[in-house]
């Protein structure tokens, strides 16, 4: 094409040469548009196989909390069975070892956390493109942020009772009255007496003299018994941003886009 263009001026052919011209910017304009055409159309399949990925991960995090409600909950109705004890201040006789489980299983914490690598990765090329899922996004990290930070350390009451409980008894405690699968604790109950009648009651003696197990069991319980519910609206929140990103995919599988096109100078010898 540029030979043909020189080759006008030389004998100055004008008319030749506009037209040579103009079908050369052409030609150079509808490569860029079709390069920049198949670019977008890669990097929108590169952002759908990102969007599976990070709803396999939100999906994760959703199971992952509801392993915790059901971990927080057992701890919730040990912890009101304890005060209950407590406040009734009756003896447990040789019904001691439910009740020593009872305070063992309200001093149970885990931490946790909300990590989405995969939306991180992709807000680093600018995606989703989608803003309503980003914000919906946003918004689910940021309450998980704000509902995880009271358990960035455990409880007070934690250290305090499993200091008085007998060291006989906690051996058995995790063998038989707690389980990890899967990364998933739970906690039996009920579950089978660990120790004799009398070193369980003993453990339930020593924690009664303890006049800070009242007020620190009281604060904790308490507050797990709000917790679970701030979990649950923390999953409805990524509910919401699961199911955006399944309108999305399902969009995108809908309005696919046809093979990539080629350039003018492609496919010619």
């Amino acid at each position: 094409m540029l030979r043909h263009v020189i080759a006008h001026l030389r004998r100055q052919d004008w008319t030749a040469i506009v037209i040579q011209f103009v079908l050369l910017v052409t030609g150079v304009f509808l490569g860029i548009q079709v390069s920049n055409w198949n670019q977008d159309r890669g990097d929108r399949a590169h952002e759908r196989e990102l969007l599976v990925d990070l709803r396999a991960e939100v999906a994760e995090s959703i199971r992952q909390t509801q392993i915790r409600t059901r971990a927080f909950a057992q701890v919730e109705r040990s912890g009101q069975r304890a005060i209950a004890f407590l406040d009734a201040g009756k003896d447990c006789g040789n019904a001691c070892w439910p009740v020593l489980v009872d305070f063992f299983h309200t001093s149970q914490w885990q931490r946790v956390t909300v990590h989405l690598p995969t939306y991180d990765e992709m807000r680093r090329n600018g995606w989703p493109r989608q803003r309503a899922l980003v914000d919906a996004l946003e918004d689910y990290l940021r309450q998980s942020a704000q509902v995880f930070a009271p358990l960035e350390r455990p409880p007070a009451y934690r250290a305090l009772v499993r200091g008085l409980i007998p060291l006989a008894a906690h051996a058995p405690y995790w063998k038989n009255c707690f389980t990890l699968a899967n990364g998933e604790e739970a906690y039996v109950d009920p579950c089978p007496a660990g120790v004799s009648p009398e070193v369980a009651a003993a453990g339930i003696a020593s924690i009664r003299a303890n006049p800070d197990i009242h007020r620190t069991l009281t604060e904790w319980a308490g507050f797990m018994g709000g917790y679970v519910a701030s979990l649950d609206s923390q999953n409805d929140a990524a509910r919401h941003a699961l199911a955006l990103i399944d309108a999305e995919l399902k969009s995108d599988r809908a309005g696919s886009e046809p093979e990539p096109v080629q350039s003018p100078s492609q496919g010619r010898q």
